[in-house]
Formats: C-alpha cells, structure tokens, sequence
C-alpha cells in the first residue's frame, strides 16, 4: 500500500512537471503610446480632468506582427511624461494624476502615476509610476482611457493642451 502512495505522488509529481514545461516561455518588451489630452477653459482652481481613448493595438506597440495565441500575463507603467506646448502650459498646476479607466464595469479605474508638486520651469511633468498597479485586464480590452487630473492652483482662463508619453511594460507568452 505504501508503495502504491509514493508511485502515485512521483506520477503527479512528473505530470506537473511536464504541464509546466509545454508553457511557452515568457517574454516582456516595452512599448510606448503618445497622445494628448486637452481642457477647453475656463478652467477653475482644484481638479480638472481630461480623458483620451486608446485603442489597444498590441502589434503597433510591441513593433511587431502579434503571435497568434498570444496572451498577456502582466503590463505595468513603466514611465509618464506630460509636456505642454509651451513652457507655461504648466504654470498653474499644483498636481497631475494619472488613471486608466474602461467601459467594462468590472474593471474599477485605478490611479498610474502621480507628480505633486509640479515644476513648470522645465517645460515637462515626470509623474512617479505606482509600482503596484497591474494593467493587463486593460489591455485585454480593445479600448480604454487615460485620464489625468490637473489639479490647478488658480482659475484659468485659457484652454489648456498637455501632451502625454507613457512607456508601457508588457509581459506576455
């Protein structure tokens, strides 16, 4: 009987070895997506938000044709640059977060990246990425929204035009 116990555990134990080695391998590459995000103005002290659709378009981001079967295990925000037209573009923020957002309501919007304060002498924001959001569910969807809140510190009345570039982690097999 005892004998019987171990040949049964040493067979599950080479089955699972040999489910897990017909996985194909992981790999990750990096790609990034631009685009702007623009406020028509007036616009008033505290928080201000602007969404952009993007549509999830894995060959043009990856640089590559899509491998048929391909799925995503894991993409994070790697980086987040927001940069206005001008160097005053950014005068008057005090803060910008970004978020991503979906139409499927199973998917709760999540906070990507955050930058307070913001200097406007440099012309650029560099928003600090959270390392713990993961984003593949998002980009199982065909589309989804990039939102930032500009948090001004004082009414504005010009339109305002920020344009974004986020470099983008994608893990997949």
């Amino acid at each position: 009987m005892h004998f019987r116990i171990i040949t049964l555990g040493a067979f599950w134990g080479l089955l699972m070895l040999l489910m897990n080695g017909c996985q194909s391998e992981s790999k990750t590459q990096t790609g990034t997506t631009e685009c702007a995000f623009e406020w028509a103005g007036p616009l008033y002290e505290g928080s201000n938000p602007a969404q952009v659709l993007i549509k999830v378009d894995l060959a043009g981001l990856l640089g590559n044709p899509v491998p048929e079967g391909m799925k995503i295990t894991k993409v994070q925000l790697k980086s987040a640059e927001l940069s206005g037209d001008s160097i005053s573009d950014l005068t008057g923020i005090g803060s910008l977060v970004l978020s991503i957002a979906s139409d499927d309501p199973s998917l709760p919007m999540k906070e990507l990246a955050v930058l307070n304060p913001v200097s406007a002498a440099s012309g650029q924001a560099i928003l600090q990425p959270s390392p713990e959001a993961e984003l593949s569910d998002f980009f199982s969807q065909k589309s989804f929204y990039l939102v930032v809140d500009a948090g001004l510190s004082a009414d504005k009345d010009q339109n305002l035009r920020l344009n974004g570039r986020f470099q983008w982690e994608i893990q997949y097999r």
